[in-house]
C-alpha cells in the first residue's frame, strides 16, 4: 500500500468529481510523485483521471501529457485514443490521423471520423485520389453498419403537378454567427420563395443575431438538434424535400443522415471543401476553378457547376464596421513583415519549408503568427523548433495570439499574408483583403488547396497566384522589394472586393443557384 499516493490521489478524485480541477491537478501532482507499487492498470487510470483534470482547465499541453501516459500503459483504450486524436488535431495533423486510425480500428465512432477526415484535408501527405479512397474505404464501415439497422429511403419517380413548388432544404449546424454563414446568406436571403419551398433543419442549440437574421427571411426554420440522425431523416422524409444540401459536412457528424436518402436528390457545400466519401450524396458545389472538370473523378459526387461563380459573401454583421485603412508596418519598421493567420493546424511541414525559402530570400523580413486562444506553451516552442530546423531563428518570428478591440486590427500587423498548403485560407482571406492585406498563395490539385486563389482570381490577382514553389519565391519577392505595390494594395484592395462579385449580385448568385436545382431535377426525373 502506498499511504501518500493513496491520500492525494483520492483528494484529487474527490475534488475532480466536484468539478475543482485546478484542486485536483494539485492533489495529482503530490500523487504522481510517488507510483511505486501501483500495478500498470492501476497506474494507467490514475494518468487518465489526472489527464480529465487538465482537460476540465483546457490546459492541452498537459493533458496530452497525462493522457499519452496512460496510452503508454494501456494500448488499446479506445476512448484515449479518440481524444488525443482530438487534441492533436489542432496542433498536428499526421498525429491526429494515426490516433483516429487506432481509435476507429477499435470502435467506428462519427465523430471520431469527422475529425479525422478534417486532419486529413489539413495533412500534405496525401493526393486527391488518397483523399478519395481513404474516406470512401471508411465510409462503407459506416453504411454497413447504419443501414443494416435502418434502411435507405426509396425515392419512385413523379414530376410536379401544375404550380407545385420544388421543395429544397438545408441541414447546418452554423445557422448562427459562425464563418460558413456569410457565404450562406447571401444565398438565403434571395432565395424566391414563389417558386421554391424552401427548409432549414438547425441542428445547434444555439442562436444569436444571426439565427434571427436567418428567420427573419420568411423560410421555414426548423429546430432539429434534439434529434438522432436516423430521426432527422424520418423528419427530411416525411416533410417530402426534393433535394436536400448539407452546408457542414465533417465539421459536424449530421453529415451521416445522408446514408438513409431521405431526399431523392442530396449535396454538400463548402462546410467540408472536399469529397465526403459518401456514394448517396450526388453532388459536390463546385465552379470550373476549384474542381475542373478534368478532375471530377477525384471526386464521389458529381460537380455541380455555378457558371455565377462557387460563393458570394455578407458579413455576419449587417452594418460591419472596419477599422480605418493604415499603412504597410513596412514605412515604420523597416523591415517586411509577413503574416499568418488561419488555424495553426493548418501549418503544414510543406508549408513551413516555403515559408523558410520565403524569409530566406528576403532579408531582414519577419513572420508574425497571428492567431487567438490556439496558442500553448508547447505549440509555440514546437513553431520556434521547427523553424530552427528549417534555419530560421527566433528573432524572425512574432507568435501572438493576445485579444484585439477588433480581429480585424491584427491584420494590419502585415505587409503581405502567406497562404497555408495543402489546406487554404478562404473567409481569412477575404478578410485580410478588406484590410488591404494582399494574400501569397500557392495552389494545389486539391478543391481545399484552391480557396485563396479563387479569392485572388477575383480581385484580378493573378499575380499572387504561384504556379510552383520557386514561383512562390520569386512572386514573394517580386511583391516584398515593391513598396509602392504594398501601398497601392493597402489603399485600394478592400474597394476593389467590395466592387467585385463576391459582394455584388446577390440575387443572380441564388437564380444560378436556382437553375441549377431545376436541372438536375429535370435530371433525375429523366434518369433510369
Amino acid at each position: 500500500m502506498n499511504k501518500t499516493f493513496d491520500i492525494h490521489s483520492s483528494q484529487g478524485d474527490l475534488a475532480l468529481n466536484q468539478g475543482k480541477y485546478f484542486e485536483a491537478v494539485q492533489e495529482y501532482l503530490l500523487a504522481s510523485k510517488d507510483l511505486k507499487g501501483l500495478s500498470p492498470k492501476e497506474q494507467a487510470e490514475f494518468w487518465r483521471k489526472f489527464g480529465n483534470a487538465y482537460f476540465s482547465l483546457e490546459d492541452w499541453d498537459n493533458a496530452r501529457i497525462c493522457y499519452e501516459n496512460t496510452l503508454f500503459l494501456y494500448h488499446d483504450a479506445e476512448g484515449i485514443l479518440s481524444i488525443l486524436g482530438w487534441l492533436y488535431y489542432f496542433y498536428d495533423a499526421d498525429k491526429s490521423i494515426a490516433y483516429y486510425e487506432r481509435s476507429l480500428a477499435i470502435k467506428l465512432d462519427e465523430g471520431s471520423f469527422a475529425t479525422e477526415a478534417i486532419s486529413i484535408l489539413k495533412s500534405g501527405k496525401y493526393s486527391q485520389a488518397q483523399i478519395k479512397a481513404m474516406l470512401e474505404d471508411k465510409v462503407e464501415l459506416f453504411r454497413r453498419k447504419l443501414l443494416a439497422e435502418k434502411p435507405a429511403f426509396f425515392h419512385p419517380k413523379f414530376d410536379k403537378e401544375a404550380g407545385e413548388k420544388l421543395s429544397i432544404a438545408y441541414i447546418s449546424s452554423d445557422f448562427k454567427s459562425h464563418a460558413m454563414m456569410q457565404f450562406v446568406l447571401p444565398l438565403l436571403e434571395n432565395h424566391d420563395q414563389e417558386r421554391f419551398n424552401i427548409r432549414l433543419y438547425s441542428t445547434t442549440d444555439e442562436a444569436d443575431k444571426v439565427t434571427e437574421r436567418i428567420k427573419a427571411t420568411g423560410l421555414t426554420f426548423i429546430d432539429c438538434q434534439a434529434m438522432s440522425n436516423e430521426e432527422l431523416a424520418d423528419k427530411i422524409f416525411s416533410d417530402g424535400i426534393d433535394i436536400l444540401i448539407d452546408l457542414g459536412g465533417y465539421t459536424h457528424t449530421r453529415s451521416f443522415t445522408m446514408f438513409y436518402k431521405p431526399a431523392p436528390i442530396q449535396m454538400q457545400y463548402l462546410g467540408f471543401v472536399n469529397s465526403l466519401g459518401i456514394q448517396e450524396i450526388d453532388y459536390i458545389w463546385a465552379d470550373d476553378f476549384v474542381l475542373p472538370e478534368n478532375e471530377a473523378d477525384g471526386y464521389t459526387e458529381k460537380p455541380f457547376y455555378l457558371p455565377s461563380g462557387l460563393h458570394r459573401f455578407s458579413f455576419n454583421e449587417k452594418e460591419q464596421v472596419l477599422p480605418e485603412l493604415g499603412e504597410a508596418p513596412v514605412k515604420a519598421n523597416g523591415y517586411i513583415t509577413f503574416g499568418s493567420f488561419n488555424d495553426l493546424s493548418k501549418l503544414s511541414e510543406q508549408t513551413l519549408e516555403l515559408w523558410s525559402r520565403l524569409l530566406k530570400a528576403v532579408p531582414d523580413s519577419k513572420l508574425l503568427i497571428y492567431r487567438t486562444n490556439m496558442f500553448s506553451h508547447m505549440k509555440k516552442e514546437q513553431i520556434k523548433q521547427d523553424f530552427a530546423g528549417l534555419g530560421i531563428p527566433e528573432d524572425r518570428l512574432i507568435l501572438r495570439s493576445d485579444s484585439l478591440a477588433s480581429h480585424y486590427q491584427a491584420y494590419q500587423l502585415a505587409d503581405i499574408a502567406l497562404d497555408s498548403l495543402p489546406f487554404s485560407g478562404l473567409t481569412i482571406t477575404i478578410e485580410q483583403a478588406t484590410m488591404g492585406i494582399p494574400t501569397l498563395t500557392m495552389p494545389g490539385s486539391t478543391m481545399q488547396s484552391r480557396g485563396t486563389a479563387s479569392v485572388n482570381r477575383v480581385l484580378g490577382l493573378d499575380e499572387l497566384i504561384a504556379k510552383n514553389e520557386d514561383d512562390f519565391i520569386r512572386k514573394g519577392c517580386d511583391l516584398a522589394f515593391d513598396l509602392d505595390r504594398i501601398s497601392e494594395l493597402r489603399a485600394g484592395l478592400r474597394s476593389k472586393l467590395f466592387a467585385s462579385k463576391l459582394f455584388q449580385d446577390e440575387a443572380g448568385f441564388a437564380r444560378a443557384v436556382e437553375a441549377g436545382f431545376e436541372r438536375v431535377w429535370k435530371e433525375w426525373l429523366s434518369s433510369y
